[in-house]
């Protein structure tokens, strides 16, 4: 039994119709017949990154997935040579990287993966049908199935629950006699806006304006995707947070003086329907299941349901992916289900333990500036090294092919401190000089004298604060 339809539930699903003769995925909303937006995802609506190492897994799990997206008009491409990257250090110049990235939209990506999952004879999928708590073995050591919000128990021999972001587990854990587990939340007060536009083919197929802490929390991440259409989405960290009506969302865009971006929205026409879309649950939020030493038998929870990244940094995703493989993984090398969960339990938190660290590192720079105006000791360090390595990444290839390796979570970060790139970040980083910021229609590249105001004191306090870890359980 699967809870959720999302990305790692269909994973979870496809992984677990190899080892039963029967699997069931639950959703509690519709699932729509063609690629198109899912009930109770408003994330869904929004520019996704899919990292190249996600990517590679979901091939392996689904042949022919990469062909069957770019026959739909997904571009595949060279991330180094077909991505506009703007970082606050300025324009990164293109340059071969050997890191091949796709754009699409998750309704494509999710349809495509759907419409195999249901292909096969193992697999039934239940939709309008929310899971409103489990069912345990008298005991309560064992969950045995699901009930449904009509009354409907489903048994299970084992559940998974992929119920995503909003996930009812912790609550669960609790009536069942649990101890609700530890939660770890860092927020940097990000919220986004996204518009879809038609517009003529560019010189890039991605563009990536990279805020950064204090100084400047804006950014925009555009993509184009299937049928020809440009999917755009503007940022702000720190309570900065863009306008959801079409005008000020593009003086919001204007203002980062990215001249590829501006350029791109000047020929754009917003699609009919498709309004402007904003979010603002970006939080990260970790649950600690593993640390529970009472773990019920037959139970696992991967994905969101379990880490949920701030989505500027794109990891979910393949984090969600690689955790279905390790389920996998684990229930082929068992022989008695009982001990599965646990065992599955760790390596999922295991899976989360460095995307984690990638993602809150950045944003709990804007909490403690936004808090107290400055870092940490403890983070200072941390900060000082990462900010050097982004001015490197604009001045030297094979520092920027290494981060794009990372990024795309191929290679481990310890890619970044390895002796040559540390060498380099400790003694030939550049000097600042006029921010480049985009190419520009012409090929010419374009400085910026945008000004951005840094967050300080009480002027950053209107946005939201980062929560304190709840340790109780």
């Amino acid at each position: 039994m699967v809870i959720g339809a999302g990305i790692g539930g269909l994973t979870a699903t496809r992984v677990l119709a190899d080892r039963f003769e029967r699997v069931v995925l639950v959703e509690s909303g519709v699932l729509p017949a063609v690629a198109g937006p899912r009930d109770g995802v408003p994330q869904a609506r929004h520019v996704h990154g899919m990292p190249a190492r996600g990517a590679r897994q979901l091939e392996e799990l689904f042949p022919g997935l990469r062909a069957e997206l770019t026959a739909a008009g997904a571009p595949l491409f060279d991330h180094g040579l077909r991505a506009s990257t703007t970082v606050f250090a300025g324009l990164v110049p293109r340059a071969r990287a050997g890191v091949q990235a796709q754009c699409f939209s998750r309704d494509l990506l999710e349809w495509s993966l759907r419409r195999r999952v249901v292909e096969q004879p193992q697999v039934r999928v239940r939709d309008r049908s929310p899971v409103t708590g489990l069912c345990w073995s008298r005991d309560a050591t064992r969950v045995v199935g699901v009930r449904l919000s009509g009354g409907e128990v489903l048994d299970a021999a084992l559940v998974v629950d992929a119920s995503g972001r909003f996930s009812k587990l912790p609550q669960w854990l609790v009536e069942a006699g649990y101890p609700r587990p530890a939660v770890q939340v860092v927020d940097a007060g990000l919220a986004y806006a996204t518009m879809v536009f038609d517009a003529p083919g560019r010189g890039f197929d991605a563009l990536q304006h990279m805020n950064s802490a204090p100084d400047l929390p804006r950014g925009a991440f555009v993509v184009h995707v299937e049928g020809g259409r440009w999917m755009a989405t503007v940022f702000g960290a720190g309570g900065d947070h863009p306008p959801t009506d079409e005008q000020g969302w593009r003086e919001f865009a204007g203002t980062l003086g990215n001249a590829d971006l501006d350029a791109l929205l000047a020929s754009a026409t917003p699609v009919k329907g498709a309004g402007i879309h904003g979010f603002k649950r970006t939080e990260n939020r970790r649950y600690a299941y593993a640390a529970i030493r009472r773990w019920p038998r037959r139970l696992v929870a991967i994905g969101d349901s379990v880490a949920a990244f701030d989505p500027v940094f794109g990891q979910g995703m393949t984090v969600s992916v690689l955790q279905a493989e390790a389920l996998g993984e684990t229930l082929a090398g068992a022989d008695d289900l009982d001990a599965v969960a646990r065992r599955a339990q760790r390596r999922v938190a295991a899976i989360v333990r460095t995307p984690w660290l990638m993602s809150v590192s950045e944003d709990l720079a804007w909490h403690h500036y936004r808090e107290r105006g400055t870092l940490p000791l403890w983070l200072r360090p941390v900060f000082w090294y990462k900010r050097r390595l982004i001015r490197l990444v604009v001045a030297d290839a094979e520092v920027f092919r290494a981060f794009l390796s990372v990024y795309h979570m191929v290679r481990s970060p310890a890619a970044l401190v390895g002796p040559r790139v540390l060498a380099k970040v400790c003694f030939r980083v550049p000097r600042l000089g006029p921010v480049k910021t985009a190419t520009g229609s012409d090929g010419a590249r374009q400085n910026s004298e945008t000004v951005v105001p840094r967050l300080r004191g009480a002027e950053a306090k209107g946005g939201r604060a980062c929560r304190k870890p709840n340790r109780s359980g």
